[in-house]
């Protein structure tokens, strides 16, 4: 899954958050499977704009639950995003790195953002999918398998 900086604190850091709980127990728990996340480009620069977040993801790293995606494809992609016009949001480097990383979940609360992720004009096959709180954790078991709270 991609995490969108915008509530990246609360999925990765915060373990009891009521709505991105379920994020955090499926990327920490030592129950199988368990959910990833996908970062680069721009989105790297996010996270280590905060030191306890930069931490937190190269623990995921190195767990193997973080992939972090070689920056220059997804910078050239997020490009190339941007000049279609399509995006009602400036998150250009987000829907480039689901195209390169071919990641179709994104938990984040922005909602042009969402509507640029769903959008099969940016997003086509398979259709991108986003998870705003817990009533979307179907979408955890979906993309990642079963949930420790499920």
């Amino acid at each position: 899954m991609i995490v969108d900086a915008n509530i990246a604190h609360r999925a990765l850091i915060e373990e009891n958050d009521p709505d991105f709980g379920e994020i955090h127990d499926s990327l920490f728990s030592n129950v199988m499977p368990h959910a990833k996340i996908v970062y680069g480009g721009h989105l790297t620069t996010e996270y280590n704009q905060s030191n306890k977040l930069r931490r937190i993801v190269a623990q995921l790293d190195r767990a193997g639950r973080a992939r972090q995606m070689e920056n220059l494809p997804v910078d050239q992609e997020a490009d190339r995003v941007e000049r279609t016009g399509l995006c009602q949001s400036d998150d250009f480097h987000i829907i480039a790195l689901a195209r390169v990383s071919r990641v179709r979940l994104l938990c984040s609360h922005d909602q042009a953002l969402h509507a640029d992720f769903t959008n099969r004009l940016l997003l086509a096959w398979p259709r991108g999918k986003v998870y705003q709180n817990r009533t979307h954790k179907a979408l955890l078991r979906t993309f990642c398998g079963r949930t420790r709270r499920s």
